[in-house]
C-alpha cells in the first residue's frame, strides 16, 4: 500500500511544479497611453474612459492571448419591459461590450465584470430578459463577440464609479471602465 501511494504522489507532484513552473503575466493598454502597460497583478490596472478599448494581454503556460474589450453605451436608471422585473437595490445599469480576440484563446461573459461605485461597494451583474447577455466561449483569433451587462446598484452609484473587468488568474482586476 505504501509503495501505491508513493507511485500515486509522484504523477500529482509533477503536476503541481509543471503548473507552478508556467508563468502567467498579463497586462492591460490603452489608445493614447503612449504604449504604456500595466500589468493585470500590479496594484493599478489600466483605467480608461467608457467607450475606450482596453487590450488585455496574458500569457498563461507559454500560450498568448491577446483580446481587445471595449465598454460603451452605458445607461442609467433602466427600466425592464418585463413589467415583473424590478431593480432590488434601486436602478439597472446597462452597458455595452464588444470584445474581439487578435491572438489566442479567450472566454468572457457577464460575470467577468463589477460595477465598483466610489465608496467602494462591488455590484455584480445581473440578467434582464429583454437585453442581448454577452458571451463568447473560447474565442479564437479573428473571432468577436457583443452583448450587454446589466448590473443592479444603488442610485448614484454610477456617480465616480467604474465598471471592473475581472481577472480570475490574478489577485484584483485586469482593467477598468470609468463611467
Amino acid at each position: 500500500m505504501r509503495k501505491l501511494l508513493v507511485f500515486a504522489a509522484i504523477p500529482l507532484t509533477v503536476l503541481v511544479i509543471a503548473c507552478s513552473a508556467g508563468t502567467k503575466s498579463g497586462s492591460t493598454s490603452a489608445p493614447g497611453d503612449g504604449g504604456a502597460k500595466a500589468a493585470t497583478t500590479a496594484a493599478e490596472p489600466t483605467t480608461v474612459k467608457a467607450g475606450q478599448p482596453l487590450t488585455l494581454t496574458q500569457s498563461i503556460l507559454g500560450s498568448d492571448t491577446v483580446a481587445t474589450i471595449t465598454v460603451s453605451n452605458v445607461k442609467y436608471g433602466v427600466q425592464s419591459k418585463n413589467e415583473f422585473e424590478k431593480p432590488g437595490k434601486g436602478q439597472y445599469i446597462t452597458a455595452d461590450v464588444t470584445v474581439s480576440v487578435s491572438k489566442g484563446k479567450f472566454s468572457i461573459s457577464s460575470g467577468s465584470f463589477k460595477l465598483v461605485a466610489k465608496d467602494g461597494t462591488a455590484y455584480d451583474t445581473t440578467f434582464l430578459s429583454d437585453v442581448q447577455d454577452l458571451s463568447g466561449n473560447d474565442l479564437t483569433h479573428g473571432q468577436k463577440t457583443s452583448g450587454t451587462i446589466v448590473f443592479d446598484a444603488a442610485k448614484g452609484a454610477q456617480t465616480g464609479g467604474k465598471i471592473a473587468l475581472k481577472d480570475v488568474l490574478a489577485d484584483g482586476d485586469a482593467g477598468y471602465w470609468t463611467l
